[in-house]
């Protein structure tokens, strides 16, 4: 039987480290992908793949902090680090990598914040093709 393919959404914030402490603790065989997605510096579609150079190293930073930690368990990982919305990104690379399973963390947003700027959480798990674990 083939390993469960995971996608973890990491961006090195506390409910992010929750989500790969899961993955760490219950799926210590499966076959881990890290995505950490910067965002773009202009909402303009023609340049939607250009980020702030601090925002993607701190993006590629928050990779290998997670590759780091699962490495303490033993867990060697692949990683990826695309520019666009979190959500869409996230998303996207679910897709592309045929993964079985995406695993995020909640930032619990206010209602107000959710309503301005919506939640990665909730579209990723609308929008996801395959099943999503949101650890709080």
């Amino acid at each position: 039987m083939e390993a469960p393919r995971v996608l973890v959404a990491y961006d090195g914030s506390e409910p992010a480290r929750r989500a790969l402490g899961r993955v760490a603790r219950f799926m210590p065989d499966a076959s881990i992908a890290i995505v950490s997605v910067a965002e773009p510096v202009y909402r303009d579609p023609r340049y939607a793949g250009f980020a702030d150079p601090n925002e993607e190293n701190r993006h590629r930073e928050a990779l290998e902090e997670a590759r780091s930690i699962l490495a303490e368990s033993g867990i060697e990982v692949t990683t990826a680090a695309p520019v666009g919305q979190a959500a869409d990104e996230i998303v996207r690379t679910a897709s592309e990598s045929g993964a079985d399973l995406v695993v995020l963390g909640a930032r619990g947003l206010n209602p107000v914040k959710r309503l301005l700027l919506g939640s990665v959480s909730t579209k990723v798990l609308h929008e996801a093709p395959c099943d999503v674990l949101v650890v709080k």
